[in-house]
């Protein structure tokens, strides 16, 4: 029977940052991975010569977070170029334009509201989980060249079904840190190495540190006795029978890392092990409701396709016909080897309420009104060379990020019991965004269990 410091369940984001960083710091650490891939709902994996991900992802983190756990390793996350440019979709002219149209005449509004938020404390940002973002920008601007550009980034970051309705909250703590440390609105870009190479990186930091990997290995439970962690149970592998039935083996551990979103968490924890009132809270932010969902295209074309930067960021809030906000972007300007050559790879998504993503019926009316949308909007993707849809549901991107859905209103990540086990997850208590909250979410994590702080993370904010 295997004995270790730490079991971290997931190699997503928050697995592979709680997992390494572990390792480095000298603890025996065993990394469960239920799929053959790293990365969880960011992996990237190939498609007909393609290399897709699950929904489309880029890293929104400006140095000080994701960036900062591959230095602690001592490895290096690559930022690929960037682009300044964010197309906007004007869906009562039915044209395209630049964010920068929105707000050219109010750049002294702008900087006045930059000020305001780079002056508000964190703490106090806080406070703002159960208002909207509208109520905070208001109290220092009624120009709306500034609102658009706030809530544009939104649609494109913080997810929610309604465009208009995001927490105040989450949506500054992001705004803050890329005013401050980038010195712009929003940062994101395309990891050097690739979505795979950065997984496979800290997968190479964790086990050259001594860690334990194990892909392909689905955790049964999470072995609790008595109100303790005593470790994890994996079943058998492989199964030679479809229906073996409780043939388990026990990993054992006194801290159990979980980083598995709201919606799987109670199928490796038994509910009764925790307060009554934390499984609650687990399963309020579950329902399909809460979850951000959308409709994804992956579209490769001749040539590529954009109003004014091959890497820019389109965003609209309104698609023609079936009125969804969404995103798009030309993903082999970011990576060239995720398409063959002579094509470049697209991907976008309409985000629809959570609520439908059982409504299979209703998904393929959407689907198809969706793309005659995106050939609308695009003439260039009417006829793509290669296509692939996808449903982001199940797997979700995480809970919408709405008013009283945020910060506080989430299950700490550190519940009352049972002793040991820890939740690392950006559907947990966390702040930042996709992989960067996730990422976040684990570095809390671990220095809480270390009983200290990191110190190449500085003096800046944890959650």
């Amino acid at each position: 029977m295997a004995k270790y410091d730490v079991v971290v369940i997931g190699a997503g984001a928050a697995g592979l940052t709680a997992a390494s960083l572990l390792a480095v710091e000298g603890k025996s650490v065993c990394l469960l991975e239920r799929s053959p891939y790293l990365g969880g709902r960011g992996m990237a994996v190939p498609d007909e010569g393609f290399t897709v991900n699950v929904g489309g992802h880029l890293i929104e983190d400006p140095g000080s977070g994701l960036t900062k756990v591959f230095e602690h390793v001592g490895k290096t996350l690559q930022h690929g170029e960037v682009s300044a440019e964010m197309p906007v979709w004007d869906h009562e002219r039915g044209r395209w334009g630049s964010i920068r149209d929105r707000y050219s005449g109010s750049k002294g509004e702008l900087k006045k509201v930059i000020k305001a938020l780079l002056n508000t404390e964190w703490d106090e940002l806080d406070r703002w989980d159960d208002r909207p973002l509208r109520q905070w920008l208001h109290q220092h601007t009624d120009d709306q060249g500034v609102v658009d550009l706030f809530e544009f980034i939104t649609v494109l970051e913080c997810m929610t079904d309604n465009w208009w309705d995001h927490s105040a909250s989450d949506n500054l703590f992001v705004r803050k840190m890329h005013f401050a440390e980038r010195g712009t609105a929003a940062y994101s870009c395309w990891p050097g190495q690739g979505w795979d190479g950065m997984w496979a990186d800290l997968a190479d930091a964790f086990t050259q540190a001594g860690g334990d990997l194990r892909l392909s290995t689905p955790v049964e439970r999470v072995v609790i006795e008595d109100g303790v962690t005593k470790g994890v149970a994996i079943a058998r592998q492989p199964r030679v029978l479809p229906n073996e039935f409780f043939e388990e083996e026990i990993l054992e551990a006194d801290h159990v890392i979980c980083t598995l979103p709201v919606w799987h968490v109670l199928n490796v924890v038994d509910e009764g092990d925790l307060p009554d009132w934390y499984a609650e809270q687990i399963k309020f932010l579950a329902q399909d409701k809460f979850r951000i969902a959308w409709i994804g295209l992956y579209l490769a074309t001749e040539e590529p396709v954009h109003q004014y930067d091959p890497r820019e960021l389109s965003t609209w809030l309104k698609t023609p016909n079936t009125a969804l906000s969404g995103f798009m972007f030309n993903q082999t300007a970011m990576d060239p080897t995720c398409s063959p050559e002579g094509t470049h790879l697209h991907v976008m998504g309409g985000i629809f309420p959570g609520e439908k993503g059982r409504d299979r019926a209703w998904l393929r009316r959407q689907t198809e009104q969706f793309e005659a949308d995106v050939a609308e909007m695009w003439p260039g993707f009417a006829k793509p060379v290669w296509r692939r849809r996808h449903l982001v549901f199940e797997p979700s991107f995480g809970v919408i990020q709405k008013p009283g859905l945020v910060g506080a209103y989430r299950p700490h990540w550190n519940p009352p019991r049972p002793e040991g086990l820890w939740f690392a997850g950006e559907t947990f208590r966390s702040r930042g965004i996709g992989t960067d909250r996730a990422a976040r979410a684990a570095v809390t994590v671990v220095e809480e269990y270390l009983g200290r702080r990191l110190e190449t993370f500085g003096d800046g904010w944890r959650y």
